[in-house]
């Protein structure tokens, strides 16, 4: 049985902070890069550290599980906590939404890298096991009873360990998948709309917006957390509004993100939008894609191709060195997987979302 440890940045202290996140960030980025084989694939210590920062939108906490238990301070959560160099077998990133979810916990465990099988050999069975029974202990105290733990995982692995014995249940599954920016000349151009690509989630670039354009961008947002598919997780519906917005903004500047948003234009009114961020911590050669959205009543004319089109195409005008695209999709989503087609996608990781409630 491990035992938890709970992290606890201190801003006096900056170099265990490095000391520990740059140890959790090492082993996800292996982990990750074992499922995909693209030395792309990873996070960085910085966005890492940036999560765990305060923030109105969640709360993110990382625990180390040990085999060694040592006196340690107890956090304002009750756990022991965890110092630069104690031996870590397992790694849980705990993130607990604040203004929506607020009966969620949602969990990633990664493996650490002087204990992760190589690829084809079976899991550890320890670090799921003391997992699970983590977040069980923290769903008791924080009194959030829906438990979620995404798993990311090679396409066609076997179920991780004891996730069905502790009562979980695979909610909901989406695919990662890279292609070539170049493939975007295949998608075709559609006069069903027209599309515009701005600058930020909150429109940061200088424009002369149409009447009612915040107000329209809002309800889609909006319709897009309810429409958008989520299996069976429990998922509130986010109400967006211009303060949430501009905040989205700034969290995301504060991460090292610039992102474009592709716009779709239909009687004068906007009908879908397309994500594209780019961080500055990461290879310049990638870019991901973020929420890729079009009504339900205007589906079905080709706006989300020639949306993705339109993004991607400025995309590559914006940031120079501009290769390779990663996306994630609902794996049950026809339309998605019409798009990975045309565009010559390749599937590189599955993520599955293991829901208690």
């Amino acid at each position: 049985m491990l035992h938890p440890q709970q992290f606890v940045p201190r801003p006096g202290a900056p170099d265990a902070t490095e000391a520990v996140v740059g140890g959790y960030a090492f082993s996800a980025t292996l982990a990750i890069q074992d499922i995909t084989g693209l030395a792309t694939s990873g996070v960085t210590a910085s966005h890492i550290a940036k999560r765990l920062e305060p923030s109105a939108e969640s709360e993110a906490i990382l625990f180390g599980l040990s085999s060694a238990q040592a006196p340690r301070p107890v956090t304002d959560l009750g756990y022991p906590e965890l110092f630069p160099g104690d031996p870590v077998d397992a790694w849980l990133f705990v993130s607990l939404p604040l203004l929506e979810d607020l009966g969620v916990v949602e969990a990633n465990l990664t493996l650490d890298a002087e204990i992760a099988p190589l690829p084809g050999e079976p899991l550890p069975e320890a670090p799921w096991h003391s997992a699970l029974s983590l977040l069980d202990d923290l769903s008791a105290r924080l009194e959030r009873p829906a438990r979620q733990l995404w798993v990311t995982h090679a396409c066609g692995a076997p179920e991780p360990p004891y996730v069905r014995a502790f009562g979980y249940r695979p909610a909901f599954r989406e695919d990662q998948a890279t292609f070539s920016v170049d493939a975007v000349s295949a998608l075709p151009r559609t006069g069903a709309a027209a599309f515009d690509v701005v600058s930020g989630p909150g429109f940061a670039a200088p424009r002369t917006a149409p009447p009612g354009e915040l107000a329209q961008f809002s309800r889609l947002l909006t319709a897009a957390s309810a429409d958008y598919p989520r299996g069976e997780l429990v998922m509130d519906t986010i109400e967006w509004d211009l303060e949430r917005i501009v905040d989205a903004g700034e969290r995301l500047n504060d991460r090292g993100g610039a992102q474009l948003t592709g716009l779709a234009y239909a009687g004068g009114e906007i009908v879908g939008l397309c994500e594209a961020v780019h961080y500055s911590s990461d290879d310049p050669a990638v870019c991901e894609l973020g929420l890729v959205y079009v009504l339900p009543a205007f589906r079905g004319r080709g706006i989300g191709a020639g949306l993705l089109r339109a993004t991607l195409e400025r995309a590559r005008e914006v940031w120079d060195d501009l290769e390779t695209v990663y996306c994630s999709s609902p794996a049950d989503s026809s339309a998605a997987a019409a798009l990975l087609t045309a565009l010559g996608a390749e599937v590189v990781s599955s993520t599955t979302a293991w829901q208690r409630v």
